[in-house]
């Protein structure tokens, strides 16, 4: 519908422009008849292209279908226009004149050149909104398996809590029902404030803490942020989760984790160095690795993000720059 109404103004607001055109080019001032009759010329011309030459005969290779009605079409409107001139005597300007069948048949021209202009702006508009549509799919899949893979880890850690009698197992269900609540209801968001998902890996890493109160070597920096940055939701979870499951951080004398997230009106930095160790052993049930995250980087801040992860003597180091345009 909204379609329709596009096309009804566009020909109301071409109507008036011919018009002022035509009383300006020509002697004739009862321009009524045959203005009605060019603008209906051109419209007629226009749809039968944009409705059915160009998807039937164009579209699908058929080219000299396309030319030769096109053609027709093009003839059968000059000798129109021609007769219509003739009947209601008008006569172009000496500065406008040109080559009468030449000259009638720019009209039909035209309507065929816009016809062309339009059906590759939709097709283009089309491809654009089915391509964002994918992203968005892919995005929200992508997103999805997070939640699993985080409820894997932490119900474990919840469980070694419970088995061990630890009274700290019910302020972990507590700390767990705050973050799904996150989980379930942000991560649908295109967008969430940076703050909000810094509290996000406060309670994460806080859940962690209460499995063993010996672990020392959590440092968590976020001092320097920018209180509008934005930044999309449970995008950075997965290497801090990587650094907890795959490091070493029970080894309390020679472990540590190091997260710092810092932002600008530009940009975002985050940057996770852990301690591991080549010994431990981790399952990889539920695991999305880095594979995730590289691509939901690439759907969502495609040429605007910069990774570099590196693994150098029992150091794992992540390095994220995410332009934002806040500014």
């Amino acid at each position: 519908m909204k379609f329709q109404y596009r096309h009804i103004i566009y020909w109301v607001v071409y109507s008036f422009l011919l018009y002022f055109l035509l009383a300006y080019s020509t002697h004739q001032y009862d321009l009524q008849p045959y203005f009605i009759s060019l603008l209906v010329i051109q419209i007629a011309i226009f749809y039968l292209n944009f409705s059915l030459l160009i998807p039937l005969f164009f579209n699908n290779g058929k080219n000299t279908i396309f030319l030769i009605s096109n053609l027709f079409f093009i003839i059968l409107s000059a000798f129109g226009i021609s007769y219509i001139e003739e009947i209601m005597a008008t006569s172009p300007k000496d500065e406008f004149a040109l080559e009468p069948l030449l000259a009638h048949s720019m009209p039909a021209i035209a309507a065929i050149f816009v016809a062309f202009l339009v059906t590759i702006y939709l097709k283009e508009k089309n491809r654009k909104e089915e391509e964002l549509i994918r992203i968005k799919a892919e995005k929200n899949f992508l997103i999805q398996q997070i939640n699993p893979h985080f409820l894997f880890n932490t119900l474990n850690n919840i469980y070694s809590l419970v088995i061990q009698n630890n009274p700290k197992g019910g302020d972990a269900v507590l700390q767990l029902s705050k973050m799904l609540d996150y989980s379930l209801y942000r991560s649908n968001d295109e967008q969430v404030l940076l703050s909000d998902e810094i509290q996000y890996i406060n309670n994460f890493i806080a859940l962690f803490k209460l499995k063993d109160s010996s672990i020392k070597g959590i440092k968590f920096q976020h001092d320097n942020v920018f209180s509008q940055s934005k930044i999309s939701p449970m995008l950075l979870l997965t290497f801090i989760e990587n650094a907890f499951k795959h490091g070493n951080i029970e080894d309390v004398e020679n472990s540590y984790i190091d997260i710092t997230i810092a932002s600008t009106q530009n940009d975002i930095t985050f940057q996770c160095k852990n301690s591991f160790s080549k010994k431990k052993k981790t399952d990889k049930t539920g695991g999305i690795g880095i594979k995730n995250v590289r691509r939901r980087l690439e759907l969502i801040y495609p040429s605007k993000h910069t990774l570099h992860i590196l693994e150098n003597e029992g150091t794992f180091s992540v390095s994220l720059n995410i332009i934002t345009d806040e500014a």
